[in-house]
């Protein structure tokens, strides 16, 4: 896997793929490894992806101190520098997102066109999960891994994926989930930072070409938050995927895929 130093920390990513960069940034409790290649396999024909993990997830380094959502951009900017990438396309899911509306706010000229999904601009003016889920997140250090994992699982996707989804797909989720787990440590400092995340006074400033992408069963970031976002996004595109929870690309990741593929290849390419 490799490996790259950026500032003080080292940083695992993938680059596969051919044509212009995307950068895929995960969400939270997940690393480079939680996309899937159901979805992959659709955008790599396109893109050059690179699938950076998070500090303090997979092979990334768990340094102590800040696990900040804009300090997570600056980590995002500083690997595309060290692999020569002057501009890319971004993919930012849920807590990827969010540093995805960082990275764009504070590094305007590296981001060619921007997808958001599952996300929001933060508490203070987003749409809140119900109290349950709420409740369940701020719990989770007190169980296990495997019912941690089982109370996720509960919250991203629908039942009726749950109920049809295949052996490989289990094997793979139960695979990718532990063989680099995310420590308490690390899940404790990414939900601090997801509380303390807001952009919605900056977002009027975004001017890359947004695609906002959202589930409409979406437990653990309500659909609203696409709209919330659209107000604020000068230009942005929302795409709603019916039927499908958080990690919509899991439950339908050739419509979430040509979704993306169909919006960021009309981007124009820079002069």
């Amino acid at each position: 896997m490799p490996i790259a130093k950026v500032g003080d920390i080292n940083i695992e990513y993938y680059v596969e793929g051919t044509g212009p960069p995307l950068l895929m940034i995960m969400g939270w409790m997940g690393s480079a490894g939680f996309w899937g290649e159901a979805f992959l396999q659709r955008l790599r024909p396109h893109f050059q992806t690179i699938r950076i993990s998070n500090r303090g997830t997979g092979l990334t380094d768990k340094p102590s101190g800040d696990y900040g959502i804009r300090l997570m951009a600056e980590d995002a900017a500083g690997l595309l520098r060290e692999l020569g990438v002057e501009r890319a396309h971004v993919l930012g899911i849920s807590m990827g997102g969010m540093i995805a509306q960082e990275l764009v706010l504070n590094h305007a000229q590296v981001v060619q066109g921007l997808a958001l999904g599952c996300t929001n601009c933060g508490f203070a003016h987003g749409v809140l999960p119900s109290s349950e889920i709420v409740t369940a997140a701020g719990q989770a250090g007190n169980v296990s891994p495997q019912d941690r994992a089982r109370q996720y699982l509960q919250a991203i996707v629908t039942p009726e994926f749950q109920a049809r989804a295949g052996v490989e797909f289990w094997a793979w989720l139960t695979t990718t989930w532990f063989a680099a787990p995310t420590p308490w440590d690390t899940i404790r400092r990414h939900f601090a930072a997801i509380q303390a995340f807001d952009t919605y006074e900056r977002l009027t400033h975004i001017e890359a070409p947004t695609l906002i992408i959202h589930g409409d069963k979406d437990l653990l970031v309500p659909v609203e938050n696409a709209e919330v976002l659209r107000g604020r996004i000068s230009g942005s595109r929302v795409r709603i995927l019916p039927g499908v929870a958080h990690m919509f690309f899991w439950e339908k990741p050739e419509e979430s895929a040509g979704a993306i593929v169909e919006f960021l290849s009309s981007v124009p390419a820079p002069a």
